[in-house]
């Protein structure tokens, strides 16, 4: 069912609703450029095959290009921790990031969205690129051009998987929010599900960010960079959170030492960066790396003691399916997959961001796709985790049941009994009764018929004593009732009744005849009010009764 899903949702927005973008409405300016670069000039370049390759804090880089550009159209180019300047024959028409690069401050990536107002024409574009860090970008941004509308509709159509995984998750971290707190009302735990609702929305806010879908639709540069690099910074803080709330004696000590260094490692990245030592963006690697690490170490002793639960689920009676961690190491497995893969493709491969282009998978990121397959599995495993906890404590409770109850009778036996008798306090009654003639009926008749009888009397003690707090079969033909009170006239009554029933039963009755002795104590009759001597009493008044009636 959820690849049914996955591939619904993904041909939906592969519809022509999602990629019928305005690429004959805009232009993408990628070929055609002149760059100036440390004195030299390369000319008829593009832009989206251009490699920057090292640079250095401060460099220059200029593109400049002549070409037709209609009345209202708009500019659109894209920098990272790059300052800009456009100009326009020459003249400056916008800039971006001056200020932050000449205090040394860190420069956030933007879509610089410029709205040319010349006169219909040819015109000279100037783009300047001043690096704001070492070796910040490898390539140059393609330029666009086009109505601002037409602009972000392209962006967004070409961004639309990453928005529907971002959104995923974002909604379905709400989801969990909501449900957290359900539970946490209800008093039942909701500690798994809070902390998969924070790292749901931590990889959806990360996923926004990544891929500057909140600049579109906000205006704060510097704030949707900071979440960019503080979301990233605490995924690794987020999973191992995670994974210690559904594994906790798992290798405490590591796990313990993981969530400490994820803690301080973004805190003390944070405040360097806002104290001007070091800018935020430029551990991203070595997060990524610690990261991976954390995984490598976690998984092989994670999928052994998994393993090692299957295998002691399997020898047990309360054995009722696949283990839910499975699902979990699934999830974890594919996300570090897929990270993997994400790697080697950028490393060796430079995807071409043309926002004019209507394949299926324009802007597929693997990365994005683990963390959507990782928290379905999560999903998956808590769920599948309470369905086998509820089934697990429905079929103790059914063992429990064979152990603690009368298999003929359905009332508890000798052994739940004695254990109710030891939590017996204040003041009770103890009733004690004896199936007259039992051994006589099944010695003569048979046990068929003896059972026959057993359960008849049991039908009429579930009559009688209904208002008793325990009944209980402690023998072929005794049984104890109990009460939790003191009530002499009521006890007295309940024994005549039964007599009665007896009495009523045997008139209509054509093969057995019931017959019953009784006895009952009081706790405030003996010293102390011990149970086993309240029962003894009892007991001793039941046979008493017995002698009366076999004499």
């Amino acid at each position: 069912m959820l690849m049914i899903f996955m591939i619904v949702v993904v041909l939906a927005f592969g519809g022509k609703w999602f990629t019928s973008s305005s690429n004959f409405s805009i232009s993408r300016i990628d070929d055609g450029w002149s760059v100036f670069r440390g004195g030299i000039t390369s000319n008829d370049v593009t832009l989206s095959k251009y490699n920057i390759g090292k640079s250095k804090r401060g460099e220059r880089i200029s593109i400049s290009k002549s070409f037709f550009i209609p009345e209202h159209n708009t500019l659109m180019f894209r920098s990272n921790l790059q300052a800009v300047e456009l100009l326009v024959d020459g003249k400056v028409k916008y800039s971006y990031g001056r200020d932050e690069l000449e205090k040394g401050k860190y420069i956030p990536k933007k879509y610089n969205m410029v709205d040319m107002n010349p006169q219909p024409g040819r015109h000279n574009i100037m783009i300047v690129y001043t690096m704001g860090e070492d070796n910040s970008v490898e390539i140059l941004s393609p330029v666009y051009l086009g109505h601002r509308s037409l602009l972000m509709q392209s962006f967004f159509s070409y961004n639309r998987i990453s928005m529907f995984i971002g959104s995923f998750l974002v909604v379905y971290s709400c989801i969990l929010f909501a449900l957290s707190i359900y539970l946490a009302f209800t008093r039942r735990t909701a500690s798994q599900i809070y902390i998969g609702a924070n790292f749901s929305m931590i990889l959806g806010c990360y996923i926004f960010a990544r891929n500057d879908i909140l600049w579109f639709i906000g205006s704060h540069d510097e704030f949707f960079s900071m979440v960019e690099y503080l979301s990233f910074y605490c995924i690794p803080l987020a999973f191992s959170i995670l994974l210690y709330s559904t594994h906790p004696d798992l290798f405490k000590r590591k796990q313990r030492i993981f969530i400490i260094v994820n803690i301080v490692f973004p805190i003390m990245l944070l405040l360097l960066h806002v104290i001007g030592i070091l800018h935020i963006n430029r551990m991203v690697n070595v997060v990524g790396v610690l990261c991976f690490i954390e995984i490598i170490v976690i998984m092989p002793p994670l999928y052994g003691a998994i393993v090692k639960k299957q295998k002691s689920n399997e020898e047990s009676e309360l054995y009722y399916t696949v283990d839910a961690d499975y699902y979990l190491v699934f999830g974890l497995i594919t996300m570090l997959i897929f990270s993997f893969l994400e790697i080697i493709i950028g490393a060796f491969y430079n995807p071409d961001i043309n926002f004019t282009d209507t394949k299926l998978f324009p802007s597929l990121d693997l990365l994005e796709m683990g963390m959507l397959l990782f928290m379905l599995c999560y999903f998956v495993y808590y769920f599948m985790n309470g369905i086998n906890h509820m089934s697990a404590d429905r079929v103790k409770k059914q063992l429990e049941g064979m152990a603690y109850t009368d298999a003929l009778t359905g009332l508890l036996n000798r052994a739940a009994c004695n254990q109710y008798f030891a939590t017996l306090t204040g003041d009770y009654t103890i009733v004690s009764l004896d199936l007259d003639k039992l051994k006589v009926v099944n010695d003569t008749f048979g046990h068929t018929v003896g059972d026959k009888m057993i359960i008849a009397f049991t039908k009429l003690l579930r009559e009688v004593y209904v208002d008793s707090d325990m009944i209980a079969r402690t023998g072929g033909d005794e049984f104890v009732v109990v009460y939790k009170k003191i009530d002499r006239e009521a006890c007295e009554a309940c024994a005549q009744e039964l007599q009665e029933e007896m009495r009523k039963y045997n008139k209509y009755s054509k093969d057995i005849t019931l017959g019953a002795s009784v006895g009952f104590a009081y706790s405030d009759e003996v010293q102390g009010g011990r149970y086993k001597d309240v029962f003894d009493k009892a007991d001793l008044r039941m046979y008493e009764m017995k002698g009366v009636h076999h004499g």
